[in-house]
C-alpha cells in the first residue's frame, strides 16, 4: 500500500495508536418503535431499560467526531431471514405499527450479511446491511479525504434459539469469507489499512506491533481499519490464513498470539490496560456503566477509562449527545482526538482534520 510506506513508518510521531478518541456502541442503532418497545417492557423490563436509546446516522456522529463505528452483524446466506420480524407483528397490539423505510423488506430479502442489534425484537437501523453501512461510511470518508481513520468493529452476531423467532445463521468459515468479500465490494485496496498492511515483511502481527509499532497516524489519514468484537470467530478466521494474512479484519486476540494487535478489554479499570498499550496494542473499552449508572450520571467507569490509555473509548452518549435526564455523556475536554496519556511521544500534538 503506498500510503503506508517504509519511510512513513520510520517516522516518530505520532502513530495510529498514539492517540485516544470517542467511539459509538451499535452505531447503527435507530432505537425501537413505541409500539415494539411496549411490547418488549412487558415481556422484559430491563432489556427495554437497556434499550432505551437510539444514534443519529452514523454520517452524524462522524461529522461530530466519533471516529470508531460498531456494527453488529448477522448472516443471511439466502436472503430473507430477517424480513418478517416478530416484534413487528406484535407491535400491532399496542396500537398504530410503525413501518419500515421504503426499500428495507426488499434489502432484507436479497442475500447477504444484515446489520441490527436483536433479530426480531431490535430491528431498526440506520443501514440494514452491512454493504450499505460501509457504503455510506466510504461516501463520507470520500467527502473528508483527510480524516483520521475510521475503525469498524464487527460484532458477529448469532441468537439462542426461542418459540416464535427466526433461527440464526452460525458464522462458518464461509461466512466469514463472505464478510471480507463484502469490504472488498465497497472499498478499495488502498482505503483499508488491512493486517498485511501493520505486519509488512515481520512474520507475525504481534511482532510488528510490538518492534516497529503502528503506521504513523497521517499514512493512514482517509483510511478506515476493521476489527472484530468477539473471539469466538478467531479460529475459522485464522485458519488458512496465519498471522491473518490476506484477511481484511482484525481479530480481537489475546496478547502475545500471532495475530494480535488489536484487543478488547471491556472493562475499563482493568490494570492490564496500560501495559498493553504501552506495548503497541490498540485497545478498545467501553466507558459507559449500566442504565442506571448513565441515569445517576456516574463518570467513575469514564474517568478510568480516559486515564487508562485505552485508544478506543466506547460510548452510547458521545460528545453532545447527552443521556436523558442525568446528562451524562463523554468527551475529551475540547478536543474530538487528543494524544494518548500512556504512549504518546512527547511533544505530541494530533493536527486537524479529525
Amino acid at each position: 500500500m503506498a500510503a503506508i510506506c517504509a519511510s512513513a513508518w520510520a517516522q516518530e510521531t505520532p502513530r495510529m495508536n498514539q492517540i485516544q478518541f470517542v467511539g459509538t456502541h451499535n452505531s447503527y442503532h435507530a432505537g425501537l418503535a413505541p409500539g415494539e418497545m411496549a411490547v418488549l417492557r412487558k415481556q422484559n423490563p430491563q432489556a427495554a431499560e437497556s434499550l432505551a436509546y437510539k444514534h443519529p446516522s452514523i454520517e452524524t456522529q462522524l461529522d461530530g467526531g466519533v471516529r470508531q463505528l460498531e456494527l453488529d452483524v448477522y448472516g443471511d446466506a439466502k436472503g430473507g431471514r430477517f424480513a418478517d420480524p416478530l416484534f413487528l407483528r406484535l407491535s400491532a397490539q399496542e396500537g398504530p405499527v410503525e413501518k419500515m423505510p421504503d426499500g428495507w423488506v426488499s434489502a432484507m430479502k436479497k442475500p447477504g450479511l444484515k446489520v441490527m442489534h436483536a433479530s426480531d425484537v431490535d430491528f431498526r437501523s440506520h443501514c440494514s446491511t452491512l454493504v450499505g453501512c460501509l457504503q455510506g461510511i466510504r461516501t463520507w470518508s470520500k467527502a473528508h479525504p483527510r480524516h483520521l481513520p475510521i475503525y469498524i468493529q464487527i460484532e458477529t452476531k448469532t441468537g439462542r434459539p426461542r418459540p416464535g423467532f427466526v433461527a440464526t445463521e452460525e458464522w462458518t468459515k464461509a461466512a466469514l469469507d463472505s464478510l471480507d468479500a463484502e469490504i472488498r465490494s465497497v472499498f478499495a485496496a488502498g482505503e483499508v489499512v488491512t493486517p498485511d498492511d501493520v505486519r509488512g515483511t515481520h512474520e507475525t502481527l504481534v511482532e510488528a506491533v510490538l518492534k516497529d509499532g503502528w503506521p504513523t497516524l497521517d499514512s493512514a489519514r482517509g483510511m478506515v481499519v476493521f476489527v472484530f468484537d468477539q473471539e469466538n470467530v478467531t479460529p475459522l478466521y485464522v485458519e488458512g490464513h496465519p498471522a491473518l494474512r490476506g484477511r481484511m479484519v482484525f481479530t480481537n486476540a489475546k496478547p502475545g498470539a500471532p495475530d494480535a494487535a488489536f484487543i478488547k478489554v471491556n472493562n475499563p479499570s482493568a490494570p492490564e490496560i496500560p501495559d498493553l498499550v504501552r506495548k503497541g496494542y490498540l485497545v478498545r473499552t467501553m466507558v459507559d456503566g449500566g442504565a442506571q449508572a448513565v441515569r445517576a450520571g456516574d463518570t467513575k467507569r469514564l474517568a478510568a477509562g480516559i486515564a487508562s490509555g485505552a485508544q478506543i473509548l466506547s460510548t452510547d452518549y458521545p460528545f453532545d449527545w447527552k443521556a436523558e435526564g442525568s446528562g451524562y455523556h463523554v468527551t475529551l475536554g475540547d478536543e474530538k482526538v487528543r494524544c494518548n496519556p500512556v504512549n504518546a511521544p512527547r511533544p505530541c500534538a494530533v493536527k486537524l482534520p479529525y
